[in-house]
């Protein structure tokens, strides 16, 4: 049975406020990590973090939903429209990573990128050609992401750059827009990083066409996911998502904390 009408549950659950729902669909031990932070363990604890995440983020709608689902583990990038705390509206791109058991969310780490980007016209022509695709298979996509990342590290620039596209573009959440293979490589070089240690992936998802890849320098702590979009076996689109708090960004850093309260204004 798939995984993904579990999640749909939960997702409708957190569009519709209703925070007993949220916690049933977790397991008691759930291990949770947020680009909001703090990391959170128990069902009851990632109750309470919903209960603020939805007032921050009032009338919170979930939509342009995207799956991919491999094995246990299920994949969703999604378009959270909500309000702000002064009561305007925004949307921002997320991808969530759950492994379930049982029906039960037993690990889930939820990546962000900053609010209301706007893409450039070679990038929306790349994400409608991207999503306009229905090729490909499991096995192959994963193979081709797994040489490039292998590629990469290697530091085998010619191996690297024959896994894209003619066209591709990247789009990172933190560190803007970057289209055609050397510049997205050159965005990746540019990329801040501890001084000591190597980031490796830690998860892979493969869809058919669509293959999500988790990676960190430390295995137990999150950092970044990226969305690879393939289009005939090559890198068409590339979505990155990070942990704002593990590199050093305040989620809330360019929006107010304290919501406006909605009152009557009374006559004098």
């Amino acid at each position: 049975m798939s995984n993904i009408d579990a999640v749909n549950a939960l997702i409708t659950a957190i569009n519709f406020d209703r925070f007993a729902e949220i916690e049933a669909h977790h397991a008691p031990d759930v291990n949770f990590q947020s680009f909001r932070g703090p990391n959170i363990r128990g069902s009851v604890a990632l109750g309470d973090w919903h209960r603020l995440f939805l007032k921050d983020y009032a009338d919170c709608n979930y939509t342009a939903l995207e799956y991919i689902e491999d094995g246990d583990v299920v994949a969703v990038r999604a378009t959270i429209e909500a309000k702000g705390y002064d009561w305007r509206s925004f949307t921002q791109r997320v991808l969530e990573v759950f492994r379930l058991v049982g029906g039960e969310v037993v690990e889930r780490r939820l990546y962000g990128m900053f609010r209301d980007i706007e893409f450039d016209k070679p990038v929306n022509a790349a994400m409608d050609d991207a999503l306009g695709y229905r090729g490909g298979s499991k096995a192959a996509s994963r193979r081709a992401i797994e040489e490039m990342l292998a590629a990469r590290t290697a530091g085998d620039g010619e191996k690297t750059a024959s896994a894209y596209h003619e066209k591709p573009v990247m789009v990172d959440g933190i560190y803007g827009l970057a289209v055609g293979t050397g510049a997205i490589e050159s965005l990746v070089d540019a990329r801040p990083r501890p001084a000591f240690g190597v980031e490796r992936p830690t998860l892979i998802v493969a869809g058919e066409h669509d293959v999500v890849v988790e990676s960190g320098f430390d295995p137990t702590r999150a950092r970044r996911a990226e969305w690879y979009r393939l289009v005939d076996g090559k890198i068409r689109v590339v979505e990155s998502y990070w942990m704002f708090r593990e590199i050093g960004v305040r989620p809330d850093e360019n929006y107010a904390n304290d919501r406006h309260q909605r009152q009557v204004v009374l006559p004098i």
